[in-house]
């Protein structure tokens, strides 16, 4: 099942990673005013690789054989036919491929019971409580708090966040104070 415009944030790889080909990384970046939707966007060799389906400030989502690419403007290099990304082809389906299914393994381990730990593993930082549309509900030491789908990934330890564990706390409770305020 297609995840599209998830959390893909391995695929800022175009403006992150030096994926290119020398040719594409001479290429200069691509105008922003190029960047509308439903131009179609090209691979560092101009193999079309589908079209630009959303724009969100300095995001480019782009929609790729049903699935979804949100990657920065500056990921975008000039080419001869269009906007394109600085990766091949095969390169950004693999990339697509592989972070679907580590989303599917993480949808796996969000059930109620889980514990969560903090990104470099060393705490845990709670325990899956339930599920809401809105992501998992966490039981802390804190107190209980819901957090999205996508600030969970599969580390070696099991389920965890993508912060650590001050960031975490520190979070909670700007989210409570914020609440309380507003």
């Amino acid at each position: 099942m297609s995840k599209p415009f998830g959390a893909f944030a391995a695929l800022c790889l175009a403006g992150a990673t030096p994926l290119a080909a020398p040719s594409a990384q001479s290429q200069e970046a691509v105008a922003p005013a190029s960047l509308v939707v439903g131009t179609k966007v090209y691979d560092q060799n101009g193999e079309e690789v589908g079209q630009i389906a959303k724009l969100s400030g300095d995001r480019v989502a782009v929609s790729i054989d049903g699935n979804g690419l949100v990657v920065p403007k500056k990921a975008f290099v000039k080419s001869a036919k269009g906007p394109a990304l600085k990766a091949s082809k095969a390169k950004i389906v693999a990339v697509l491929k592989q972070a679907e299914a580590d989303a599917a393994a993480v949808d796996g381990a969000l059930k109620p019971g889980a514990e969560v730990r903090s990104a470099d593993g060393t705490a845990v930082l709670g325990t899956i409580r339930a599920m809401a549309p809105q992501g998992a509900v966490l039981t802390t030491s804190a107190g209980n708090i819901t957090m999205p789908r996508a600030a969970f990934f599969l580390s070696e330890r099991g389920l965890a966040m993508k912060v650590d564990e001050k960031a975490f706390f520190a979070g909670v409770r700007a989210a409570r104070a914020q609440k309380k305020g507003g």
